[in-house]
């Protein structure tokens, strides 16, 4: 249980407060705000440990597996899954989330010591996770199985394997990011960024999991100039991998499928410099390109995922979420808001920057501050990010021409980690109105959150470092 404070603030420690944020800021303007392209930034970059318009509802280190990445949680909102960060942790933790207030960890899933799965998926009762070379260990590993493992958890307690799909062969990577779907007529798929012989980075394989012990490609979808074995040429200076999202800077192009989310008939691929591909998959047998969207270069891309703006009217999206993960080169990445009403053409509405995102303070704890990842089924006008050492943030898109700042929880420093900064990987908004956000470095864990219009406050570990007090602050009275 976490602890709860409430604490008054004079007007004078209000005062000294807002003057140390904004010396730490190191870019300023005479006014005070800290510049970005010429101008001043209406947002405030919070410190660590600073919240506003989020109440916590509660923390877990998942028993010591305190680096989940990827999360999604049950249409019941019974069940959280969380797959975690390689190279301490290689495995999936099934959490009981039906007491919000309490998480507790009520099944492991472990992989080989030769793979991780830093990404998961539930569809029914089908779980399913991808099976990718370890990264940063040594002796690497000789061997090891790409693709994708299928669990029955008709008891989550007791996940139960029932199928495996081998997607390649080493020394192909494996399975990345992935997404499950399923149809019109209740067939079910998985869609994977996968390495795949005879292919230059990661393409698209589509494979039904209707029946999970026996999985199958049913088709694949490529970026022209990857399929080497067929003759195709890629670009000259296309690099098929790049490492935690950084690859060198431009002019250096990274053509790779990260990730992708997929609405109705539509798949929407995040290909890192490639940018945004629109796919028609009315056919899923036969997916066809419709239109794509790039901005690099001039600037660096690395789109990391998209999130969907469900849109009320029922029909297809009239927006999309792309994220890019630039962490580890200045400017770093940020939010783009596209318009995709018109598919083969589809254009840029509005971005979001963060204060840091063109600053890029050297003195700054931590190195990356781009955005990572997003709700992928965005319902309504409030979008919410993870921004790595920029922690959870809040984005009002009501304008999606102007999007604004609505909120942010910035994680603690990892102290058990020896950090002296935070982290943010992925949220999952249920419908129950609770957000579910990782933390995958270490010293990290799974936070449950709830938008709060009105809150603010810090947040700091307890002497065990294993939970957090929360201090929330009470505002002065208006006059």
């Amino acid at each position: 249980m976490i602890e709860r404070k409430k604490v008054f603030r004079s007007l004078s420690f209000q005062a000294v407060l807002v003057v140390l944020m904004i010396g730490a800021l190191l870019t300023v303007d005479g006014s005070g705000q800290t510049k970005i392209l010429g101008g001043p930034a209406k947002t405030k970059q919070p410190s660590y440990g600073e919240f506003e318009n989020f109440t916590l509802v509660s923390y877990s280190t998942l028993d010591g597996w305190d680096e989940p990445a990827e999360i999604r949680v049950s249409p019941d909102g019974k069940y959280a899954f969380t797959a975690h960060n390689p190279p301490k942790q290689l495995g999936t933790s099934i959490i009981d989330v039906s007491k919000p207030e309490k998480p507790r960890v009520i099944a492991r899933i472990e992989g080989p010591s030769s793979t991780h799965s830093q990404y998961v998926d539930v569809i029914g009762n089908i779980l399913v996770r991808n099976q990718e070379k370890v990264r940063n260990v040594k002796p690497e590993p000789k061997s090891w199985e790409p693709g994708i493992r299928l669990y029955d958890i008709s008891d989550p307690s007791k996940p139960r394997e029932v199928g495996f799909f081998k997607s390649d062969e080493p020394p192909g990577l494996g399975v990345h990011g992935f997404w499950l779907h399923e149809d019109a007529k209740g067939r079910k798929f998985a869609f994977l960024a996968a390495s795949k012989q005879g292919y230059f980075g990661n393409i698209l394989l589509i494979v039904e999991i209707t029946d999970p012990s026996k999985p199958r490609e049913v088709s694949r979808w490529w970026y022209p100039g990857t399929w080497t074995a067929g003759g195709e040429k890629s670009g000259e200076n296309w690099i098929a991998q790049g490492g935690l999202g950084a690859k060198g800077g431009l002019p250096n192009i990274w053509v790779y499928l990260h990730d992708m989310t997929v609405y109705k008939d539509r798949a929407y691929l995040a290909y890192r410099d490639q940018g945004v591909i629109i796919l028609d998959i009315s056919d899923i047998e036969k997916p066809k390109m419709l239109g794509q969207i790039k901005w690099s270069p001039p600037e660096e891309g690395n789109t990391h995922s998209i999130g969907v703006v469900v849109p009320e009217h029922g029909g297809r999206p009239d927006l999309i979420i792309a994220t890019d993960e630039v962490t580890r080169i200045c400017p770093w990445g940020y939010m783009h808001i596209i318009d995709i009403r018109y598919e083969k053409n589809p254009v840029q509405a509005g971005t979001f920057r963060l204060p840091l995102n063109r600053v890029c303070p050297p003195g700054r704890a931590g190195e990356r501050f781009g955005i990572h990842d997003v709700d992928r089924m965005i319902k309504g006008n409030i979008v919410f990010g993870a921004w790595e050492n920029s922690g959870f943030w809040a984005v009002d898109i009501s304008d999606p021409h102007a999007p604004k700042s609505a909120g942010y929880f910035v994680p603690p420093p990892a102290v058990r980690a020896k950090d002296d900064f935070g982290h943010a990987d992925d949220v999952f908004v249920h419908s129950n109105g609770l957000i579910y956000a990782t933390s995958s470095d270490p010293g990290g864990g799974l936070w449950i959150l709830k938008y709060t219009p009105g809150t603010k406050g810090t947040v700091s570990w307890t002497a065990d470092q294993k939970n957090v007090t929360v201090q929330y602050q009470k505002r002065a009275a208006k006059r």
